[in-house]
């Protein structure tokens, strides 16, 4: 397996896509790349052209773009909009939810990650609270030095996978929010160990299962199976060196879109097997 760097996502003459703050990527279906920043989300067609751009009521944190519909997450709430940036409806509870950091979907609903609350919620799409993923395996909540909470639906399995910092490992749950599987360790010598005080940070999963974590302290990306074996440690200087945070997404065609916070671009690349 190999990663090649295709291309950068950047604003007007190779300059930052936003002011102040990148926070996240995902991408649709269809391929169609959103970014979301400051408190607004940009679109790019599948081959990295601007497409559109709408504003937000608020900062927003994270976002999910499905084939009709992008999540956004904020403070306290997680609002849908169309594609092209009309209010849908909102899931407002502000005094269960603080800031969502991540927002999956799996067995039918979504799940929000609440780096307030160190926590990881369920709700239905109709804004119904479910219960709260992985409760008995961290009894004192999600230990995420960084400030963020990332996790990432699972399409090959119907599971939600969250990467846990403080623990150095990436821990997958069950549609009930029962940890199923946990892997990874801390340690500065091996490849596929995550070292520092809080790796991984980030993560994404492709549509045939595997999985794309991002580290700080150097940044860095890592492409493992599902299973928890690693495939390739992607080093690159595309990053600024002192970047964290990088949120990932992949899109059907293997491309993997990481961002990077301190620069405000996203760069792609192509993961292809050997």
């Amino acid at each position: 397996m190999k990663a090649t760097h295709l291309k950068t996502l950047s604003g007007p003459s190779s300059g930052p896509l936003f002011e102040m703050r990148l926070a996240a990527v995902d991408v649709d279906p269809n391929d169609v790349v959103y970014v979301l920043g400051d408190d607004r989300v940009q679109s790019f067609t599948p081959e990295g052209e601007p497409k559109a751009s709408f504003q937000l009521g608020a900062l927003g944190w994270s976002l999910l773009a499905e084939e009709d519909l992008v999540w956004v997450g904020c403070d306290g709430k997680v609002s849908a909009y169309s594609p092209a940036g009309k209010l849908q409806s909102t899931i407002d509870d502000a005094d269960r939810m603080g800031r969502i950091t991540s927002i999956g979907a799996t067995g039918g609903h979504l799940v929000f990650a609440d780096s307030t609350n160190r926590a990881v919620h369920r709700y239905s799409r109709e804004g119904e609270y479910l219960g709260e993923v992985g409760a008995e395996a961290n009894t004192r909540g999600f230990m995420i030095p960084n400030g963020v909470l990332d996790l990432a639906g699972d399409p090959s399995s119907g599971t939600v996978v969250v990467a846990h910092p403080q623990k150095h490992r990436v821990e997958r749950y069950d549609a009930a929010g029962v940890l199923v599987e946990k892997w990874g360790r801390f340690g500065m010598h091996e490849p596929a160990d995550f070292g520092g005080c809080c790796n991984p940070t980030n993560i994404a999963v492709a549509a045939a299962g595997m999985v794309a974590v991002s580290e700080k302290a150097p940044p860095r990306i890592k492409l493992y199976q599902g299973s928890g074996d690693l495939e390739l440690v992607i080093h690159q200087d595309v990053f600024d060196p002192n970047t964290k945070n990088i949120d990932l997404a992949f899109d059907s065609r293997n491309r993997l879109y990481a961002t990077d916070p301190l620069r405000r671009v996203v760069e792609v690349f192509e993961i292809q097997e050997l």
